[in-house]
């Protein structure tokens, strides 16, 4: 009788994914060149004991789904961590330190007086899931401050929701909050609805970030005399997204103000749809808005719509660099005693349907000559030349005197490795089947783990077609 003895090669366990890729490079592509390391790298780290539990585990989803924190851990696979139960006890004033992946449901609900201090909270982390859910509702002159919250993180995952609802007085407080990040997800759902003066400040708010959203959905809707201020929101940031919907709705003496909001950004989109809507008396001024940053849009849909006595001030907004532009559709529209000021404004605006009447312009074309003389470099025009998010530049643009804005190529993402064959066969990998994976995975409807299994599944799902101006390395074949 003979015994056939599998050889991996390299001192590794035959029977582990790294040892079947080992054993595959030596008898399929080449027993003497040297093996990459960024393929072995991606190869799944599993031992061989591990290998075949979770391959077992696999044949039944809800297994294996079952086991989850411990499969993403020993495979190397990017997944978010399951929320902790949830914190609704308060204790006098709290100073949450160190903290990550907390869900607050009701926390501080009918709090007279007294604050809660989030600092250095989930700090440094790679993958960051917090959820906060009815917190401070119907309290008096509570406060909360979040210093230090979530930075330096990888994807960092956030919902707000109910927050601070039907409060009076009081004052929230976000400052340094996800600064240097990459690919965040924050939502404002419901947040600080129906109070009477509350106040809401973001300071140095996902500065430096990479590629993310922001979603503000129903922010101070019937509120009173509610005063929100954004400074530094979003500076230095790269291809990031804020969306406004029903923010101040129905409101009373709102006061609103955007100062260093979005400046020195790459490609930065902003949208603002019934912003302020049926709102009386509100005062909303965006000052140093996206100057000096890169392409980009915002787009303005229904803004301050059947509002009474709004008063709106542009000034030194969308100076940028490059060619961005501004939408305004149905602004206006249907309200009563507006004044709308415009000062030293991008004049790459699309005015559609706009409201006619109370609206002022000064100095709004003139700011293409100033950002001529401020972009001079001792007498010499400095090109700048657009590139879209994730692209790379061409040999042509590499001249003298070009600037060229780029995305951040550095892989900010936690470690992780391909799944071996056997394992993800056994999964259900297309967008048909994307509620069974968001099951498998946890993922909750607009978090961050079900837009990457979207995009991921849709990329390996497209047609693949040949960049514009691009040929193939290889010659072609000739017929013999």
């Amino acid at each position: 009788m003979q015994v056939v003895v599998a050889v991996a090669g390299d001192g590794e366990n035959p029977f582990t994914p790294r040892g079947y890729l080992i054993r595959y490079w030596n008898k399929q592509i080449s027993n003497d060149l040297p093996k990459p390391s960024f393929l072995l790298d991606k190869a799944s780290p599993l031992t061989a004991a591990q290998f075949a539990v979770f391959s077992k585990l696999a044949d039944d989803l809800n297994t294996l789904s079952d086991h989850l924190p411990e499969f993403c851990a020993k495979a190397n696979l990017l997944c978010f961590p399951d929320l902790s139960p949830s914190l609704e006890k308060h204790v006098d004033i709290v100073n949450f330190i160190s903290y990550r992946d907390k869900n607050f449901t009701n926390y501080g609900s009918d709090r007279i007086g007294g604050a809660d201090s989030f600092e250095n909270y989930s700090d440094g982390e790679n993958v960051v899931s917090d959820n906060f859910r009815r917190y401070s509702r119907d309290s008096i002159g509570h406060g909360e401050k979040f210093t230090g919250y979530a930075a330096a993180v990888n994807v960092p995952d956030q919902s707000f929701n109910g927050y601070g609802t039907t409060s009076t007085g009081g004052e929230g407080q976000f400052s340094n909050y996800n600064g240097e990040v990459n690919v965040p997800n924050l939502r404002f759902t419901a947040y600080s609805d129906n109070t009477n003066g509350r106040k809401q400040t973001f300071t140095e708010y996902t500065n430096d970030a990479n590629s993310g959203d922001q979603k503000f959905t129903s922010y101070g809707k019937n509120s009173n005399g509610a005063k929100n201020e954004f400074t530094n929101y979003a500076k230095n940031s790269n291809v990031m997204r804020s969306i406004f919907t029903n923010y101040g709705e129905t409101g009373n003496g709102g006061n609103d103000t955007f100062t260093s909001y979005g400046d020195d950004t790459n490609v930065p989109q902003n949208t603002y749809k019934t912003y302020g809507a049926e709102s009386n008396g509100a005062f909303e001024k965006f000052t140093s808005y996206t100057s000096d940053s890169t392409v980009g849009d915002d787009e303005f849909q229904s803004y301050g719509k059947k509002s009474n006595a709004a008063a709106v001030d542009f000034e030194n907004y969308g100076q940028s660099g490059s060619d961005g532009g501004s939408r305004f559709s149905g602004y206006g529209r249907d309200a009563i005693g507006q004044t709308v000021d415009f000062k030293l404004y991008n004049p790459n605006t699309t005015f559609k349907s706009y409201a006619k009447e109370g609206i002022t312009f000064a100095d709004y074309s003139n700011q293409s000559s100033a950002m001529a003389a401020k972009l001079a470099d001792k007498g010499k025009m400095v090109n700048k030349w657009v590139v879209e998010p994730g692209k790379f530049f061409r040999e042509k643009m590499l001249k003298k005197g070009n600037i060229i804005p780029m995305p951040d190529i550095r892989d900010k993402m936690p470690k992780r490795s391909f799944l071996p064959r056997v394992i993800i066969s056994k999964l259900p990998f297309s967008t048909s089947d994307i509620n069974k994976l968001k099951n498998f995975f946890h993922a909750g409807d607009d978090s961050s783990m079900e837009k990457i299994l979207v995009g991921s599944m849709t990329e390996c799902e497209c047609k693949k077609t040949k960049p514009r101006g691009e040929t193939s390395g290889a010659p072609p074949q000739s017929r013999t």
